[in-house]
């Protein structure tokens, strides 16, 4: 009888071992999975084109052969809260957290043409403004 009570509980380990380790592995797939912007083409897109849909990038790094352009998502920082006090009945006072816009309330006025990014984007060019190279982190 205790022979099969504890086999019974190393299959039972054996069991929910492999199901995290099966779990965790989908789960660092689905977060480490790359987002590559569908409509940019090696080869056929150019810098123009990202231009007009992500504006200037972030950082440009200039080389003989080309260019290549860095975008960061505009949310990418960190969040940013503060205390606020709000008055209560009977002379009390409640206290909440209040999240800070990163751009300080500022207004995007060009939002139609900007495209959102989930994550950090490098586009290398060639000398011709072509996109050559797409990497996204």
């Amino acid at each position: 009888m205790r022979n099969l009570g504890s086999r019974f509980i190393l299959c039972s380990l054996l069991y929910s071992f492999s199901m995290t380790l099966a779990v965790l592995g989908l789960l660092a797939a689905c977060v480490s999975a790359p987002h590559h912007p569908d409509w940019i083409r090696v080869g056929v897109t150019t810098k123009d084109e990202v231009i007009t849909r992500y504006g200037q990038p972030d950082l440009l790094i200039a080389s003989p052969d080309g260019d290549t352009a860095v975008y960061r998502p505009t949310a990418s920082g960190p969040r940013l809260e503060v205390p606020t006090a709000q008055a209560g009945p009977f002379g009390t006072a409640t206290t909440r957290m209040q999240p800070i816009d990163p751009g300080l309330g500022a207004k995007d006025l060009n939002r139609e043409t900007k495209g959102l990014l989930r994550g950090e984007i490098r586009i290398r060019y060639d000398a011709r403004g072509v996109v050559q190279e797409l990497l996204s982190r």
